[in-house]
Formats: C-alpha cells, sequence, structure tokens
C-alpha cells in the first residue's frame, strides 16, 4: 500500500464552475484511493487575494474534506505557489519510505524536473492536468495521466 501524497496547483487548475468543492475533492480522493492510503492532500493558491464568495466557499468545502488549503500570498513575487508546492513534494519524497506516489494536479510544465528527479527514485507520480497542459513532456515524464 503506497503512501500518497497530493499537491494541487490551484492557481492553474481551478475548481470549475460548474462543480463544488465536495464533488472535486471526492474525484480526486477516488484517483488517489488506487495507488494507496492518502497521508497528505493540499493545494496552493493566493486565495487570500482572491475574496470572492465563490472562493470562500470552495476553500471551506474543500477544509470540510480534509484538503489543506495553503495560502500563498504572492506578495509581488513571482512563482510563490509553485516554489512552496516544489519544496513541499521533495520533503514528501525524502521523508516518506517506499513505495510513493504523488498525485500531482498540474499543467505547468516548470514541473518536469521535479516529476522526473522523483521518478528516478521510483516515486510513482499520478498527474491530472488540463487538456490544454503547457507541457506534454510532463504528461510523458508521469507513471499515469487523468484529464482535468
Amino acid at each position: 500500500n503506497d503512501n500518497i501524497a497530493v499537491f494541487w496547483d490551484y492557481e492553474n487548475c481551478e475548481v470549475p464552475a460548474t462543480v463544488d468543492g465536495f464533488a472535486i475533492a471526492n474525484g480526486i480522493r477516488r484517483i488517489a484511493h488506487e495507488y494507496g492510503s492518502v497521508k497528505t492532500f493540499r493545494a496552493y493558491s493566493a486565495m487570500s487575494e482572491a475574496s470572492s464568495l465563490r472562493t470562500a466557499g470552495i476553500r471551506s468545502d474543500l477544509q470540510a474534506c480534509g484538503v489543506s488549503v495553503i495560502d500563498c500570498p504572492h506578495n509581488g513575487r513571482k512563482d510563490t505557489a509553485d516554489k512552496m508546492m516544489l519544496v513541499d513534494i521533495m520533503a514528501f519524497v525524502c521523508d516518506s519510505l517506499a513505495p510513493t506516489t504523488i498525485i500531482l494536479i498540474t499543467g505547468d510544465g516548470d514541473f518536469l524536473y521535479t516529476v522526473s528527479t522523483i521518478r528516478l527514485r521510483k516515486c510513482r507520480v499520478v498527474l491530472l492536468a488540463p487538456p490544454q497542459c503547457s507541457s506534454p513532456n510532463l504528461k510523458g515524464q508521469a507513471t499515469a495521466v487523468y484529464d482535468w
């Protein structure tokens, strides 16, 4: 039974307007449970900077489903959420015994090197990416790919 961690680049893969937070979190959980037991489930976004009622509702839904919503205020800096995710992914891989599976939700090609590196360490990487994923190589490095 694998150690599973879900890392969600919420800024690049938001909850679709027609879906609530409960439905999307449960769908992600169903995919994750195909591989093992979820130890960590995190979504990264500058949600404090987005103050709509929908954003607050989604955040509440996700937290109720056990998703840790990691607030990544930009403060004038670029790629804050990506950098936080990268460090957390590597920390989880370093701290976990094999077998380990990372569920990565993103379409951002900036994660290619991280995915390739953890794959070399025999980690399984399951990618949930939008159809317009900016990096076909990211999809090519993943163990399995699902459309977002």
